[in-house]
């Protein structure tokens, strides 16, 4: 079985690894966060409709654009279905990890755009 990280899921977005990433550069900040709302879902879409060998690097793709931002909640949910690599189309378990991925990004995406991008904005506007 592979070895689960230590990101603490009951984080929604890491600001200050944010920040760290982005050298605090809001411009970067701003650029990184749009790109990230606009594919993030692309990513969860692709699951949905992934077979079983696909499954793996869709999920792959959102645990590291999650991971990228520190969006440790989502990064973290994103792995367990990573690890669950064989899931069919039929398996039961693909819908729950879906629903808490869709749930989880929902959840992430309005923290994004309530909070932190109008943050950002305010920063840029001083």
């Amino acid at each position: 079985m592979a070895t689960e990280s230590k990101w603490d899921e009951s984080i929604v977005f890491d600001s200050t690894h944010f920040r760290d990433f982005t050298e605090g550069d809001p411009y970067l900040e701003t650029d990184v966060l749009s790109i990230f709302i606009e594919n993030a879902p692309t990513y969860l879409e692709a699951l949905k409709s992934a077979g079983p060998g696909e499954w793996r690097t869709c999920a792959h793709k959102l645990k590291g654009a999650a991971r990228s931002i520190g969006a440790w909640n989502l990064a973290r949910e994103a792995e367990r279905a990573e690890h669950r690599n064989t899931l069919g189309l039929d398996d039961p378990d693909r819908n729950v990890f879906i629903q808490e991925l869709h749930a989880r990004l929902e959840t992430l995406i309005r923290v994004l755009e309530d909070e932190i991008l109008p943050d950002i904005a305010r920063k840029t506007a001083s």
